[in-house]
């Protein structure tokens, strides 16, 4: 068992020991003293029950003759005694026939119980145990050295031998109870622990595997207590990680890719025009210059991209007329548009509220999706951009304002729909390595209006166009 095994199971068996002591010493306690309660008045009503016979004797004998045949069927065990004293003191009756004819102050009994005959004292009688004594009794001495314990009215703890071995049994069961008590709560605390334990063993052995690399290693989940949801989230979290540790490789791979391309057009130009097949023209300077550009860009889309996904793109918040903006944006695009041949229509609405937002990162995402929705729109074509305030909708919940760039290009496959947002995501249909993007810039808005509290989503129908939407909520701060 390891250390927090033996921590556990040390823990609930010191408790349990702790417990159970501390229970098995006050029942002991309790018991012995409600048993000598019990007994103290059995000996106190049994003492008044011979002094009234005593008395009876006396009352129709009017004398002490004879008394010592009437203690004699009094007494209950062979270990007690009675013994009789007329008013002056003089031993009448002696079950054990020692202190006869002696007087009761010379041998030192004190305490007897009054004998009354018509409210009058006629004696006193002496009832004594020869076995154990934990209370307040006298002790006398009697024939060969025998200890004679009196039962007296302000002692009432005196047990004779039976009565002590009865109260000794049940403390002895107290304790054998209390100790196997603790056996039982060790075995209990042991397989209690091993139930406790061996989940976080199972998941100290996945995060080795884990930290092995072998990301395909999942917990069994083998509870529903916090426990189990630990281990639900555990593999929750291992899943994500697999997600990522492909898509970075992915990532790589795209970025390998994108960067080896440009490279290779730099470099082969400019070997041909080092070996004399090509003229350092301007045609071939133009078209490093173009590779460089593309190169530039993918750089500062990783970097724009990695720092929103990381939380660290800073955000210079001013408030802003959003249509103001938006149609800045628009105007930007109308020449490129018309040189493809396309129609650029901008439905604007008047009045919205101003939105607390970084200006330049806003424009930056609505120039990407315009860019997208030029690049995928074919000739005589038509691109539409609206602005509206809505209440809450279906893709989001606050009271926003609703950017849509909606086109007339191709459209894209509903397989594709769900991805078009990662990074380098390229379907046959929605984008091509030789369009002249980056790959990045879906993704690149994506984040952008994430990082505003806003959301970006598609809607699209193969063959008849896409619509690219922006929530932006109007209380954002």
């Amino acid at each position: 068992m390891n250390r927090l095994g033996w921590k556990l199971t040390g823990t609930i068996l010191l408790v349990v020991a702790v417990c159970i002591s501390l229970m098995a010493i006050v029942v002991n306690l309790i018991t012995t003293s409600e048993f000598n309660r019990y007994v103290s008045q059995s000996n106190m009503s049994r003492i008044q029950d011979i002094a009234d016979s005593i008395g009876d004797f006396y009352n129709t004998q009017e004398n002490w003759t004879c008394i010592g045949e009437v203690i004699d069927t009094l007494v209950w065990s062979a270990s007690a005694r009675i013994v009789v004293a007329d008013n002056s003191g003089l031993i009448v009756g002696d079950t054990e026939q020692e202190w006869l004819a002696e007087y009761s102050d010379a041998i030192g009994l004190l305490n007897g119980t009054p004998i009354i005959v018509s409210g009058n004292s006629v004696g006193e009688a002496f009832v004594f145990t020869s076995s154990h004594s934990n209370g307040k009794g006298s002790g006398h001495m009697g024939g060969q050295g025998q200890q004679w314990v009196q039962y007296t009215d302000n002692s009432n703890m005196i047990l004779d031998t039976a009565q002590q071995d009865y109260l000794d049994q049940v403390n002895r069961a107290i304790w054998i109870s209390a100790i196997i008590g603790i056996a039982i709560a060790l075995i209990l605390g042991f397989l209690l622990t091993q139930y406790l334990i061996n989940p976080i063993k199972a998941l100290t052995g996945g995060a080795r595997h884990i930290t092995g690399g072998d990301l395909t290693y999942r917990v069994k989940v083998s509870s529903g207590d916090e426990i189990g949801e630990l281990t639900e989230t555990f593999n929750t979290m291992v899943s994500k990680l697999e997600a990522s540790e492909q898509t970075r490789k992915q990532l790589m791979a795209d970025i390998t890719h994108e960067l080896k391309t440009p490279l290779t057009v730099i470099g082969g130009t400019v070997d041909g025009i080092m070996d004399g097949v090509f003229n350092p023209d301007l045609k071939n300077l133009e078209t490093i210059k173009e590779q460089t550009t593309l190169l530039t860009r993918l750089i500062e889309d990783l970097r724009d991209i990695s720092l929103a996904e990381t939380g660290q793109l800073k955000l210079e918040k001013s408030y802003s007329d959003i249509s103001e903006l938006t149609g800045q944006v628009v105007m930007q695009f109308e020449k490129s548009a018309a040189e493809k041949g396309l129609q650029l229509h901008f439905n604007d609405m008047p009045a919205l509220p101003k939105l607390l937002i970084d200006p330049a990162r806003i424009k930056q995402a609505i120039t990407n999706l315009l860019t997208n929705a030029i690049r995928h729109t074919p000739a005589n074509g038509t691109i539409s951009i609206s602005i509206e305030d809505r209440d809450k909708s279906e893709h989001f919940g606050n009271k926003h304002i609703l950017i849509s760039v909606s086109d007339t290009g191709e459209g894209i496959p509903p397989e594709h729909l769900p991805h078009i947002f990662d990074r380098f995501y390229r379907a046959k249909t929605a984008r091509s390595r030789n369009d002249g993007g980056t790959g990045l810039g879906l993704a690149i808005a994506s984040q952008m209006i994430l990082a505003h509290g806003g959301s970006l989503w598609a809607e699209s129908e193969p063959g008849t166009g896409s619509t690219f939407f922006i929530a932006l909520p109007i209380d954002i701060g």
